[in-house]
């Protein structure tokens, strides 16, 4: 194995032995920049250098011996100790054989690949393998007339070389051009060669830096190809980004953690795939819209079929293709609309692949639609068509949506119920890995076990409006009361008067910044470890965040597709929360109770009885003061107290301290006229913002 001088160019050698001029690098560079191979084998072309010279420097670069193939004759017999193919793809050809010691002495381009070593020592029934280092050319015209049958007395006609080896009139190696330039930033080169080995077998040229500063100095206006940037390597990676974008749009960046990510990783696909469903989603809720109809209506198939794919763990393309074919069939509502002559579905289907062919829509996405509905009669064992999948997503989507109620939630018997139905028709109507699959996503995802909905105040905190408006919007259509505050301040003051059951802290910083937030609550007296904690932070900080569990922090959530798994722990923990309850005798207020304020206040009322979603009166009683609400499932729709009305009514008594309070039954028919349209959480906000400024100037509560 060779030691490379990695501190020495070819060229530095040359020049420091005289065997090249200065100018006479520069005209080598020009051709090396315009066709691509390497600049030894260009200043022989030019005839600058000799072989003997370049093989010279070479054994310096790389320590270690050479060999002049142009001079060296080898038979047959030394030849096939290497498989044909190998020697074509690796570029080695063997040219001597010490039997005594069972040595293969191998001509190669680079006796530092340890790669290469390892692959000749395995084709070699593990033979000792020494590498010796020869001229590009020389090497590869010898590759060629030995392996491939051209040049040196055999006619060019006989056998065709392949297009990466071309010959000139005198029968030499002619240099293929370069197909592009290919940026290489990265700073384990050693794992790494694999994918420059594949670069330039496919002749690209080839610009590799350790760093990403170093990257941005050597790029100057040159465009490339593409650019692989290794996660590990130092440097502002984002600047050099955007250079690379700035000289040439169409340069395609891939950011990867190994070669092997490469491969396999549809990362880009994904998020291709994600904003395409999305632009669906939109388009079919803004339909739904303009009809007036409820919201997501419209796009309620592609959006469970969308879940179904991923509950499946299909690549990034299939979902794609199987989730537009969905939006499509919900769309055709409004193409053909329903009549009381065709109420099925399933009319429309045929219809809908119809005008798809008119269009020369994809026929991948037409035969998902034609496949939908069909009889299995078990088929399918053996092999399995995306048609048919997806065919097959989407019916018992289309089913499932046609037949259940997505405005109320799921009952457990009504699951069982329905997961019954759906076994019975597995090997029928549903293939097994589809509908094992659904009932999975709906047990975790859309069953609701029945509870109370006690201990669902959620207080949260997030510096942006676009990442916590629509986690609270989703906490609260699974039936959490949830306050959502962008100021730390008023975070502190709405923990201290409401003493939430849960707290949820959202932020993408980076991992001191969330750590420092963390460590300001706990200085400003919010007790963490009493109230569960949920921190939803970027997936890149997640892992660091760890020691934040010693904190009291209860769980770390990546904020990419995170809110189905926040939805799960949270009722978990709620439910926890309410057998601790049950244990200790900790009951909220139901309708016919009564009790003090003293032991449990207004905004403590207000909190327990929303929740339970009762029609009743609730009578506030204090000195001379009388506070009547109203209660429509939970939900406050008249307050009065004296000639206060409505939500004013309501702030008045949330600071009374002393007094009782009755909770009535009373009857849907008994309720009076409205006089309040806030909900019950923009009014205890209100309320106690109300409260503290009556605090701070002193004025009587």
């Amino acid at each position: 194995m060779s030691n490379k001088n990695s501190s020495l160019r070819i060229d530095e050698i040359l020049l420091a032995d005289n065997r090249v001029t200065e100018d006479q690098i520069k005209e080598a560079l020009e051709c090396q920049r315009e066709h691509g191979g390497r600049l030894g084998s260009h200043l022989m072309r030019l005839g600058h250098l000799d072989e003997e010279g370049l093989l010279s420097a070479l054994a310096r670069q790389f320590n270690c011996e050479t060999v002049l193939l142009a001079d060296t004759e080898i038979p047959p017999e030394i030849t096939s100790l290497i498989p044909s193919n190998v020697a074509v793809a690796r570029t080695v050809i063997p040219f001597g054989y010490d039997a005594e010691n069972n040595i293969i002495k191998i001509a190669c381009e680079d006796p530092a690949d340890e790669s290469l070593i390892s692959e000749l020592k395995f084709v070699t029934a593990n033979a000792d393998v020494k590498l010796y280092i020869a001229a590009e050319m020389s090497l590869r015209t010898a590759v060629a007339r030995h392996y491939i049958g051209v040049g040196h007395g055999a006619p060019k006609d006989t056998v065709k070389a392949p297009e990466e080896l071309r010959f000139d009139d005198t029968g030499q190696l002619e240099i293929a051009p370069p197909r592009g330039k290919v940026l290489v930033v990265s700073d384990e080169h050693a794992a790494d060669r694999p994918l420059r080995h594949a670069l330039e077998q496919e002749h690209f040229e080839l610009i590799k830096t350790q760093t990403a500063d170093d990257a941005i100095d050597i790029i100057g206006s040159h465009a490339f190809h593409t650019a692989f940037i290794r996660d590990s390597v130092q440097g502002d990676y984002l600047d050099l980004i955007d250079r690379l974008r700035k000289v040439s749009p169409a340069t395609r960046v891939r950011y990867y953690e190994s070669t092997a990510q490469l491969l396999l990783s549809d990362e880009a696909d994904t998020s291709i795939s994600d904003l395409m469903v999305k632009s669906l989603q939109l388009f079919t809720s803004l339909l739904a819209k303009r009809d007036n109809l409820n919201d997501n209506h419209g796009s309620t198939v592609g959006q469970y079929v969308e879940r179904l794919c991923r509950q499946i763990g299909l690549p990034s393309r299939d979902r794609l293709t199987i989730t537009s074919a969905a939006y499509l069939h919900d769309m055709s509502r409004y193409y053909y609309g329903e009549s009381e002559d065709a109420p099925d579905c399933r009319t429309r289907i045929p219809m809908t692949a119809k005008l798809l062919e008119s269009l020369n829509y994809s026929p991948l996405v037409t035969e998902i639609l034609n496949s939908m509905y069909i009889n299995l009669r078990d088929k399918y064992t053996k092999r399995l068509p995306i048609e048919t999948l997806g065919g097959n997503i989407i019916t018992i989507v289309d089913i499932f949506c046609e037949n259940v109620s997505l405005d109320t939630k799921m009952s457990l018997d009504k699951f069982e119920t329905i997961r019954a139905k759906i076994v019975s028709l597995t090997g029928k109507l549903f293939l097994p890995e589809v509908a094992s699959a659904f009932i999975e996503m709906i047990e975790s995802e859309i069953l609701i076990e029945p509870t109370s909905e006690k201990y669902s105040q959620v207080l949260m905190f997030c510096e942006s409006n676009e990442q916590l408006e629509p986690v609270a919007q989703r906490l609260r259509t699974e039936g959490f009361r949830t306050i959502a505050l962008q100021s730390l301040d008023r975070f502190v003051e709405l923990y201290d008067r409401s003493r939430p059951d849960m707290i949820i802290l959202i932020s993408d910083a980076r991992t001191a910044r969330v750590i420092s937030l963390v460590d300001e609550l706990i200085s400003r007296q919010i007790e963490i470890m009493k109230v569960p904690t949920f921190l939803l932070a970027s997936q890149k900080a997640a892992p660091d965040l760890t020691p934040m569990f010693e904190r009291g922090i209860e769980d770390i959530i990546p904020l990419e597709n995170s809110l189905d798994l926040l939805v799960v722990k949270l009722r978990k923990l709620r439910s926890r929360v309410e057998r601790k309850a049950k244990q200790t005798g900790n009951n909220d207020p139901g309708a016919g109770t009564s009790g003090n304020l003293a032991d449990m206040n207004l905004i403590d009322l207000l909190q327990a009885l929303g929740p339970s979603r009762k029609t009743a009166r609730l009578r506030i009683l204090a000195s001379e003061n009388e506070l009547t609400l109203y209660l429509n499932h939970g939900q406050i729709i008249f307050a009065a107290c004296g000639e206060l009305k409505g939500a004013e009514a309501v702030y008045a008594g949330l600071g009374w301290v002393d007094g009782k309070w009755i909770v009535e039954p009373v009857a849907d028919a008994d309720l009076p006229e409205p006089n309040n349209e806030n909900s019950n959480e923009s009014i205890l906000m209100e309320g106690c913002r109300l409260l503290d400024e009556q605090t701070r100037s002193g004025q009587e509560v």
